[in-house]
């Protein structure tokens, strides 16, 4: 879990979020659902990831945000910051991560897997800042187990005859010269 921080997490997705809204947009000024049912180009069809055109299609209401029937670049700016303020439900990140490269997608399973002890507010979302503040507690719960905490009553003491006689020689070596 140590490799485990929100903000990775939340780029992964926010970058295939525009992206894959870029590839549909195709140079057109917004994105209708007609547009994301039926790409114009097949190769635009095939590169852009399904299960983010699943979430589109979903979601389309809420990401366009004026109502105007269509998904424009500044409906997609205000829905990442809403994103990234109130953060993403275990649905929105499964579909927005599922294009992650393997070492996002280990993160992905760690963070859907740990979804609701992440979620402290238990809002059915998660935050960046509650991805990170898992991961440090996780540490700290690492590091108690790691290097328990010492209790000075249960240790022993020794007497080593050593370091007594150097002190003994010591003494006396005070007495003479004193």
């Amino acid at each position: 879990m140590a490799n485990l921080i929100g903000s990775s997490l939340f780029t992964s997705a926010i970058s295939g979020l525009n992206s894959n809204y870029l590839l549909l947009l195709n140079g057109a000024s917004g994105l209708t659902l007609d547009n994301i049912l039926h790409p114009q180009d097949d190769a635009v069809k095939y590169t852009v990831n399904q299960t983010f055109r699943s979430y589109m299609m979903n979601n389309f209401n809420s990401i366009d945000i004026d109502g105007d029937g269509q998904i424009t670049t500044k409906d997609v700016d205000k829905y990442v910051t809403k994103l990234k303020t109130q953060g993403m439900t275990y649905q929105e990140l499964t579909q927005l991560c599922s294009t992650s490269s393997g070492s996002m997608s280990s993160l992905l399973d760690t963070v859907l897997s740990n979804f609701n002890e992440i979620d402290a507010n238990h809002d059915g979302r998660i935050t960046q800042g509650e991805i990170n503040a898992y991961r440090i507690n996780d540490e700290i719960k690492d590091m108690k187990e790691e290097y328990p905490k010492i209790d000075p009553t249960k240790m022993s003491m020794f007497y080593d005859s050593q370091v007594a006689n150097s002190e003994k020689t010591s003494q006396k070596e005070d007495k003479v010269f004193g």
